[in-house]
C-alpha cells in the first residue's frame, strides 16, 4: 500500500506542479492521436509513391479523427487535384492515340478502322467537335456500304497491329 500511495502521490504532484507542462491525455485521446498520426503518415507515404487514391483514403481517415484539421483538409485537396490531373492526362493520352490511329487508318483507306476509331472518339468529344465527328461517322456509312477500297479494310485496327 505504501508504494502505490507514493506512486499515486507523485503522479498527482507531477500533474499540478507549477511551471510543468503536463500532457494529461486519456486513453481515448491517445488512440485518436495515434489514429490521426498513423493515417496522415500513411497518406504521405502513399502520396510519395504516387498512389493518390490510397493516400486520399488515409487523409480522409485522419480528418475523421480530427474534423476541421487544416493539414488533413489540405492533403485531401491536393490528392483530389492530383487524381483529377492524372485522370485528364490519361484521357488526353487515349484521345491522342485514337487520333493518331484515325489519321493512319484514313491515310491507308481502312474505312472500317476509321469508323471504329471515330466511334471510340465520339464519347470524348464535346460541342462542335462531337458534331463534326458524328457527321463524319454518317459519311463513313456511305463509304462502308459502297465497299470502297475494301482490300485495305481492317489492316490498321487488326489485333495483330498494335495501337500507335
Amino acid at each position: 500500500m505504501g508504494k502505490q500511495w507514493l506512486l499515486g502521490s507523485l503522479l498527482g504532484l507531477a500533474m499540478v506542479l507549477p511551471g510543468t507542462v503536463v500532457l494529461a491525455q486519456t486513453e481515448a485521446q491517445a488512440e485518436t492521436e495515434d489514429a490521426y498520426t498513423n493515417a496522415m503518415n500513411l497518406g504521405y507515404t502513399y502520396a510519395n509513391e504516387f498512389d493518390y487514391q490510397t493516400a486520399l483514403v488515409n487523409f480522409r481517415r485522419a480528418l475523421e479523427e480530427r474534423p476541421k484539421d487544416e493539414y488533413a483538409i489540405n492533403a485531401i485537396a491536393n490528392m483530389e487535384y492530383y487524381i483529377e490531373r492524372d485522370r485528364l492526362a490519361a484521357i488526353q493520352a487515349e484521345v491522342d492515340t485514337l487520333q493518331a490511329r484515325l489519321n493512319l487508318a484514313a491515310e491507308t483507306k481502312d474505312w472500317v478502322c476509321v469508323t471504329a476509331t471515330v466511334d471510340e472518339l465520339i464519347p470524348y468529344a464535346e460541342g462542335l467537335e462531337k458534331e463534326r465527328l458524328t457527321g463524319y461517322r454518317s459519311q463513313l456509312i456511305g463509304v462502308l456500304e459502297s465497299r470502297t477500297d475494301i482490300e485495305f479494310w481492317s489492316t490498321v485496327c487488326s489485333p495483330d497491329q498494335p495501337l500507335i
